[in-house]
């Protein structure tokens, strides 16, 4: 499986998995303090080791259910048939002088299975972000 995903990643694809890991630690972090506010009580090394605990284990959770589809698990929803396509966005023409010569992709511009590849990549890097902190805690 290592060999799919260093044969499916390519260059242009470490933006858009930065920005999905930024904008994932972003809310669980958000969550994390919303936890120690509203359930724990027990400061911030609690928070640490309790909300940062149950946010590495949802993102280990989200990377497993994108190892899945990268193996060609398919989830079916009910009326999956009835999903309206999307429509080509359209962008402003303007001129960029520092980003004249390179092509900025997006997430959505990827193919299915590099989008699936930068997800499973970007809940990895959450998962060490909230769980090596959290089990460091543990221990000490």
């Amino acid at each position: 499986m290592i060999s799919k995903i260093r044969n499916t990643f390519k260059d242009y694809m470490i933006r858009p998995t930065i920005y999905k890991s930024v904008t994932k630690i972003s809310i669980a972090f958000t969550a994390s303090l919303l936890w120690e506010r509203y359930i724990g009580k027990c400061g911030m090394r609690g928070m640490v080791e309790q909300a940062f605990f149950v946010a590495g284990f949802y993102f280990v959770v989200l990377a497993w259910m994108e190892y899945l589809k990268m193996d060609g698990v398919k989830v079916h929803f009910l009326l999956e048939e009835r999903q309206k396509k999307k429509k080509p966005k359209r962008h402003s023409q303007a001129d960029i002088a520092d980003f004249a010569d390179e092509k900025v992709i997006s997430f959505e511009e990827l193919e299915a299975d590099e989008r699936i590849v930068c997800k499973f990549l970007s809940d990895i890097i959450c998962f060490a972000v909230f769980m090596v902190p959290s089990i460091v805690a543990l221990i000490l």
